[in-house]
């Protein structure tokens, strides 16, 4: 819905006025006073996790942008892979690493690959940065 890289207050405002609804409606549909909402959407204050989910349900979020606002609120959102929206692949990873369908075997294999993967990955990061140039060629 656009509300991406905003700080939360921000996003927090945005989301309310795209519903038509006021501080002071929101804040009494939460049941917090009318203060706390404006300071929320200043920046002054920074919500709970149980505020967030307060304001969510008030505003009648859906699951994404109710993470969203979690996410940015700095708390982890109810569905990780919502995070991942844009790396599909990443997602699907996750999804086998938590699957105990998936015999365990398989599901260390993953996690070694991804080790792996991720040691070449700084060790590549850090060949190329200029401090780190040792004249290998990759």
């Amino acid at each position: 819905m656009g509300y991406a890289g905003a700080d939360f207050g921000g996003m927090l405002k945005a989301m309310r006025e795209t519903r038509r609804i006021s501080q002071s409606k929101l804040a009494e549909r939460a049941d917090f006073d009318h203060s706390y909402v404006s300071r929320l959407e200043s920046g002054a204050r920074m919500p709970t996790r149980e505020a967030v989910e307060r304001l969510a349900a008030a505003l009648t979020m859906g699951q994404a942008e109710e993470d969203t606002l979690l996410a940015a609120a700095g708390f982890l959102p109810r569905d990780v892979s919502s995070l991942l929206s844009d790396e599909p692949v990443l997602g699907e990873v996750l999804d086998l690493l938590q699957n105990d369908a998936v015999p365990v075997e398989y599901r260390d294999n993953i996690r070694q690959v991804l080790r792996l993967l991720t040691e070449q990955a700084r060790f590549a990061v850090r060949s190329r940065s200029p401090e780190g140039f040792s004249g290998v060629a990759a």
